[in-house]
């Protein structure tokens, strides 16, 4: 997966401000290159600094601004808040397959690593895809 450096920084700054909870959004853009965020809600009502849930509404709202610019939804975003920029087995159980996700730790209030993941083929867990940067 391919992300512009723009885009990076408008999701670090959305990860940053929601620190110490997890944030949470949508990245659109086309064959595995994001040129756009939809940023998300996290409507968790309870455990929201290790545990979120992705507004509905904000799906759907990322689907209208996928059709209006010429792009998709290429997968979603979230952060992990003091913890490693990987998957958990609560976030294998609320991925689709198809999508990529993106992973980033906030450490204290920073960002830190960033890791990229697909569901394997059999649907076991994740496989990690290679992620780059581009201006």
């Amino acid at each position: 997966m391919i992300m512009k450096g723009n885009v990076l920084q408008q999701m670090r700054n959305h990860l940053e401000q929601v620190y110490p909870h997890e944030g949470c959004g949508v990245m659109l853009g086309r064959d595995g290159v994001v040129t756009m965020l939809h940023r998300g809600t996290n409507i968790r009502q309870d455990r929201r600094e290790d545990r979120f849930l992705l507004d509905p509404s904000d799906i759907v709202d990322a689907e209208k601004l996928a059709r209006s610019s010429g792009t998709e939804i290429v997968g979603f975003y979230h952060s992990h808040p003091d913890h490693p920029a990987r998957p958990s087995s609560t976030d294998l159980d609320s991925a689709w397959e198809g999508y990529y996700y993106l992973i980033s730790s906030i450490d204290s209030g920073k960002m830190g690593d960033v890791g990229v993941f697909r569901i394997a083929e059999e649907g076991t867990g994740f496989v990690q895809e290679t992620f780059r940067i581009e201006d």
